[in-house]
Protein backbone atom coordinates (compact mmCIF):
# COMPACT_ATOMS: atom_id res chain seq x y z
CA UNK A 1 0.00 0.00 0.00
CA UNK A 2 1.26 3.46 -0.78
CA UNK A 3 1.48 6.43 1.38
CA UNK A 4 0.29 9.50 0.72
CA UNK A 5 3.37 11.46 2.10
CA UNK A 6 0.98 14.66 2.14
CA UNK A 7 -1.47 13.62 4.64
CA UNK A 8 1.05 12.09 6.68
CA UNK A 9 3.33 15.15 7.55
CA UNK A 10 7.07 13.89 9.45
CA UNK A 11 7.23 13.88 12.95
CA UNK A 12 7.48 17.29 14.19
CA UNK A 13 6.61 19.21 11.20
CA UNK A 14 4.29 22.22 12.06
CA UNK A 15 6.34 22.45 15.19
CA UNK A 16 7.71 26.46 15.62
CA UNK A 17 11.61 26.88 15.85
CA UNK A 18 13.97 28.76 14.93
CA UNK A 19 14.13 28.18 11.24
CA UNK A 20 17.68 28.02 10.73
CA UNK A 21 17.99 24.52 12.80
CA UNK A 22 16.15 23.16 9.99
CA UNK A 23 18.47 24.83 7.42
CA UNK A 24 21.35 23.37 9.14
CA UNK A 25 20.48 19.88 9.78
CA UNK A 26 18.95 19.91 5.60
CA UNK A 27 22.92 21.43 4.90
CA UNK A 28 24.59 18.48 6.54
CA UNK A 29 22.42 16.16 4.99
CA UNK A 30 23.01 17.57 1.71
CA UNK A 31 26.73 17.17 2.49
CA UNK A 32 26.92 13.41 3.97
CA UNK A 33 24.72 12.88 0.51
CA UNK A 34 27.83 14.29 -1.51
CA UNK A 35 30.06 12.23 0.74
CA UNK A 36 28.48 9.21 0.51
CA UNK A 37 28.57 9.83 -3.72
CA UNK A 38 32.15 9.95 -3.32
CA UNK A 39 32.87 7.17 -1.55
CA UNK A 40 30.84 4.94 -3.68
CA UNK A 41 32.87 6.49 -6.73
CA UNK A 42 36.01 5.67 -4.81
CA UNK A 43 35.02 2.12 -4.43
CA UNK A 44 34.35 1.82 -7.67
CA UNK A 45 37.38 3.35 -9.18
CA UNK A 46 39.82 0.86 -6.98
CA UNK A 47 37.82 -2.26 -8.49
CA UNK A 48 38.50 0.02 -12.06
CA UNK A 49 41.60 0.02 -10.94
CA UNK A 50 41.99 -3.84 -10.42
CA UNK A 51 40.68 -5.13 -13.71
CA UNK A 52 42.89 -2.96 -16.15
CA UNK A 53 45.49 -4.50 -13.78
CA UNK A 54 44.30 -7.18 -14.28
CA UNK A 55 43.96 -7.05 -18.86
CA UNK A 56 47.48 -5.51 -18.62
CA UNK A 57 49.15 -8.33 -17.29
CA UNK A 58 47.81 -10.56 -19.33
CA UNK A 59 48.22 -8.05 -22.56
CA UNK A 60 50.69 -10.59 -23.55
CA UNK A 61 48.68 -13.21 -23.94
CA UNK A 62 45.74 -11.54 -25.47
CA UNK A 63 48.05 -10.26 -28.14
CA UNK A 64 49.30 -14.40 -28.36
CA UNK A 65 45.55 -15.04 -29.10
CA UNK A 66 45.19 -12.46 -31.55
CA UNK A 67 47.77 -13.45 -33.89
CA UNK A 68 46.15 -17.22 -34.09
CA UNK A 69 44.59 -16.06 -37.25
CA UNK A 70 41.65 -17.59 -36.65
CA UNK A 71 37.61 -17.12 -35.56
CA UNK A 72 38.81 -17.54 -31.76
CA UNK A 73 41.32 -14.67 -32.01
CA UNK A 74 38.56 -12.55 -34.05
CA UNK A 75 36.31 -13.33 -30.74
CA UNK A 76 39.32 -12.05 -28.78
CA UNK A 77 39.35 -9.23 -30.49
CA UNK A 78 35.81 -8.35 -30.43
CA UNK A 79 35.91 -8.69 -26.33
CA UNK A 80 39.61 -6.71 -26.59
CA UNK A 81 37.89 -3.70 -28.63
CA UNK A 82 34.69 -3.90 -26.20
CA UNK A 83 36.62 -4.10 -23.32
CA UNK A 84 39.06 -1.15 -23.93
CA UNK A 85 35.59 0.66 -24.68
CA UNK A 86 33.95 -0.08 -21.72
CA UNK A 87 37.20 0.96 -19.73
CA UNK A 88 36.94 4.39 -21.17
CA UNK A 89 32.85 4.92 -20.59
CA UNK A 90 33.83 4.09 -16.97
CA UNK A 91 36.96 6.10 -16.58
CA UNK A 92 34.83 9.22 -17.91
CA UNK A 93 32.25 9.05 -15.30
CA UNK A 94 34.25 7.82 -12.23
CA UNK A 95 36.64 10.97 -13.31
CA UNK A 96 33.06 13.29 -13.27
CA UNK A 97 32.10 11.32 -10.15
CA UNK A 98 35.00 11.96 -8.29
CA UNK A 99 36.48 15.46 -10.02
CA UNK A 100 35.84 18.43 -7.52
CA UNK A 101 33.15 21.21 -8.73
CA UNK A 102 34.02 24.52 -7.97
CA UNK A 103 32.17 26.54 -10.10
CA UNK A 104 28.65 28.38 -8.64
CA UNK A 105 25.82 29.56 -10.81
CA UNK A 106 25.52 32.71 -9.39
CA UNK A 107 27.84 35.50 -8.99
CA UNK A 108 26.91 37.11 -5.25
CA UNK A 109 28.46 36.07 -1.69
CA UNK A 110 27.19 32.68 0.30
CA UNK A 111 28.95 32.44 3.35
CA UNK A 112 28.56 28.91 3.21
CA UNK A 113 29.90 28.37 -0.40
CA UNK A 114 33.50 28.74 -0.76
CA UNK A 115 34.03 29.38 -4.39
CA UNK A 116 31.87 32.54 -3.84
CA UNK A 117 34.38 33.72 -1.07
CA UNK A 118 37.83 32.99 -3.33
CA UNK A 119 38.15 36.78 -4.00
CA UNK A 120 36.06 38.34 -1.20
CA UNK A 121 37.24 40.80 1.02
CA UNK A 122 36.57 41.40 4.96
CA UNK A 123 34.12 44.17 4.20
CA UNK A 124 32.12 42.69 1.65
CA UNK A 125 31.55 39.46 3.64
CA UNK A 126 30.72 41.45 6.54
CA UNK A 127 28.15 43.93 4.47
CA UNK A 128 26.58 40.50 3.12
CA UNK A 129 26.32 39.07 6.43
CA UNK A 130 24.79 42.23 7.85
CA UNK A 131 22.19 42.56 4.40
CA UNK A 132 21.46 38.41 3.74
CA UNK A 133 20.49 36.44 6.80
CA UNK A 134 22.05 33.33 7.64
CA UNK A 135 19.12 30.91 6.61
CA UNK A 136 19.23 32.60 2.79
CA UNK A 137 22.55 31.63 2.12
CA UNK A 138 21.73 28.05 3.89
CA UNK A 139 19.10 27.22 1.87
CA UNK A 140 21.12 28.22 -1.28
CA UNK A 141 23.87 26.02 -0.11
CA UNK A 142 21.62 23.03 0.09
CA UNK A 143 20.30 23.42 -3.18
CA UNK A 144 23.90 23.66 -4.17
CA UNK A 145 25.17 20.59 -3.05
CA UNK A 146 21.77 18.41 -3.78
CA UNK A 147 22.41 19.51 -7.48
CA UNK A 148 25.92 17.96 -6.45
CA UNK A 149 25.08 15.12 -4.71
CA UNK A 150 22.76 14.39 -8.13
CA UNK A 151 25.52 14.62 -10.73
CA UNK A 152 28.19 12.66 -8.62
CA UNK A 153 25.08 9.81 -8.42
CA UNK A 154 24.34 9.86 -11.92
CA UNK A 155 27.87 10.21 -13.04
CA UNK A 156 28.48 6.70 -10.64
CA UNK A 157 25.41 4.97 -12.23
CA UNK A 158 26.73 5.05 -15.61
CA UNK A 159 29.98 4.43 -14.51
CA UNK A 160 28.62 1.20 -12.76
CA UNK A 161 27.22 -0.08 -15.98
CA UNK A 162 30.77 0.52 -17.60
CA UNK A 163 32.22 -1.46 -14.66
CA UNK A 164 29.91 -4.49 -15.11
CA UNK A 165 30.60 -4.22 -18.97
CA UNK A 166 34.27 -4.24 -18.41
CA UNK A 167 33.96 -7.14 -15.95
CA UNK A 168 32.38 -9.32 -18.10
CA UNK A 169 33.78 -8.68 -21.20
CA UNK A 170 37.57 -8.19 -19.62
CA UNK A 171 37.73 -11.65 -18.06
CA UNK A 172 36.40 -12.84 -21.38
CA UNK A 173 38.82 -11.70 -23.43
CA UNK A 174 41.45 -12.95 -20.79
CA UNK A 175 39.87 -16.57 -20.05
CA UNK A 176 39.33 -17.18 -24.39
CA UNK A 177 42.92 -16.00 -25.39
CA UNK A 178 44.39 -18.13 -22.64
CA UNK A 179 42.38 -21.26 -24.00
CA UNK A 180 43.86 -20.09 -27.58
CA UNK A 181 47.41 -19.74 -25.80
CA UNK A 182 47.52 -22.74 -23.60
Amino acid sequence: MRRNRASNPPPGAGKKGDPIDGGFQALDQMANWVRFADSKATILTAGFGVLVTMLISNARTIARALSEGCLAASVVGVLAVGAVLAAAWTLYWLVRAIAPQNAIQYSHLNRFAWPSLLNATPNELSQHAQCVDVQTDIWQQVIDLSALANRKFDSCGKAVHGFAALAVLGLACVAVATGLTA
